[in-house]
């Protein structure tokens, strides 16, 4: 168990993500030891991922898609970062894992530490399922997931002893089809555990809000983006565009898991994604602000009236069967930021939530030549006070005693 006796747990990850930081937190508070070793070079500073972990490994790697065409620059990055690789698996050889809770997006990396470490108990945690949100050949080249890819989470489904995920609680269930296959063999613990607001990142209410200066509706979207670049959000901005043509303005907070700040917003113009979305990206109702730390940002959207998560046009095709059961961070972002939340109807899950809290304002498939309208006839403090009380049921704290129970069952098997 290492010199203190304390239950080592470890997560690795490509880059760092506020719910896992979340959990570890907790973890760490109630006498675990938590590690965080990373893939990817961090763009970002770890000042404040520090607390969650005792120790933070990274093997520093610039991200470079795995395709044969990238194999000399691939090559290249590992003859540069020799040095760094050497150290970060010293300082993991001095490491004795209770278990290994092992996030993807990718998860070749999952797949991999199963077949080095199979004395170890793994807990699989694909995060956004890729197989439910591709069922279909066509739909994953569409997307341009690699077939490697889906291999390696269907791999770790059937070799994991335990797995973690964060949507619907029945959405293993419809992971059978075309791209899988039937008779999925998945780990016999399973725990449905999403991505809950913390207590400690919760804000007071914010009584400064910047529609009390300017009269003015202000309304917050919080992203981030992966390897498939500003394109790959391009039904955000085809939603944002509906908003501020009812003359709201729109704030928007967006964070690369793989880039710098300045390579984002390059990345815009490099893609002709800028020329695509002028129109929403030179408007006065639009405003693009640099991310902030998980933190920093609950209170930025503090100030603002609601928060919103689009949703591609006509959210459940079978081109969008994920959409039935995700959610994300930014549920529990609002929540901590006492903002309630306005949402397509369709996006079941999430707005199964925001029925079930009564704690924000829905339309219909891009519908929103009336947000205006709706806005001004809603209740706005109760509203408030309905998210008040739904971060305290919805809380990472709350669902804690399910995490370690899970984790320690895992171990026990």
């Amino acid at each position: 168990m290492g010199k203190d006796h304390k239950k080592q747990i470890i997560f690795l990850e490509p880059f760092p993500e506020v719910m896992l930081y979340k959990m570890a937190r907790l973890l760490r508070k109630n006498g675990y030891k938590t590690f965080s070793i990373r893939i990817l070079e961090n763009k970002d500073s770890n000042d404040f991922y520090v607390n969650g972990f005792d120790k933070i490994i990274s093997f520093n790697l610039s991200f470079i898609k795995l395709h044969p065409k990238n194999s000399l620059a691939i090559l290249s990055l590992f003859l540069k970062k020799i040095k760094n690789i050497l150290y970060a698996i010293k300082q993991i050889s001095k490491i004795k894992p209770y278990v290994i809770i092992s996030r993807a997006g990718p998860s070749w990396p999952s797949a991999l530490t199963r077949i080095l470490f199979r004395k170890i108990p793994l807990i699989y945690f694909p995060y956004d399922i890729r197989s439910a949100g591709c069922r279909t050949e066509s739909v994953r080249k569409k997307r341009g997931i690699p077939k490697f890819e889906i291999k390696a989470e269907k791999f770790c489904f059937e070799h994991a002893e335990g797995m973690i995920h964060k949507g619907h609680p029945d959405e293993l269930n419809f992971l059978e089809g075309e791209l899988l296959g039937y008779n999925l063999k998945l780990p016999k613990h399973q725990l449905s555990f999403h991505p809950y607001a913390s207590e400690e990142f919760m804000a007071k209410r914010n009584n400064k809000k910047l529609s009390k200066k300017d009269k003015e509706i202000h309304i917050v979207h919080l992203d981030s983006s992966g390897s498939s670049g500003p394109w790959g959000g391009a039904y955000v901005y085809d939603y944002i565009r509906e908003i501020i043509k009812n003359k709201i303005h729109v704030h928007n907070y967006s964070k690369s898991n793989t880039l710098s700040q300045e390579e984002l917003f390059n990345s815009y113009k490099k893609s002709g994604f800028y020329e695509a979305y002028k129109d929403v990206l030179t408007s006065e109702f639009f405003h693009r602000h640099k991310s902030l730390n998980p933190k920093e940002i609950v209170l930025e959207a503090s100030k603002y009236d609601y928060g919103i998560a689009p949703t591609p046009k006509n959210v459940n095709t079978k081109d969008n069967p994920d959409w039935r059961f995700t959610i994300g961070n930014k549920f529990a972002t609002y929540l901590e930021a006492g903002i309630p939340m306005i949402l397509e109807e369709d996006a079941t899950f999430t707005s199964d939530l925001v029925k079930k809290y009564s704690v924000g304002i829905f339309h219909k498939n891009l519908n929103l030549e009336n947000l205006r309208d709706k806005i001004k006839r809603s209740n706005y403090k109760q509203l408030q006070k309905n998210v008040i009380n739904a971060r305290e049921e919805f809380s990472m704290e709350k669902n804690f005693p399910r995490l370690v129970k899970f984790i320690e069952d895992v171990r026990k098997s």
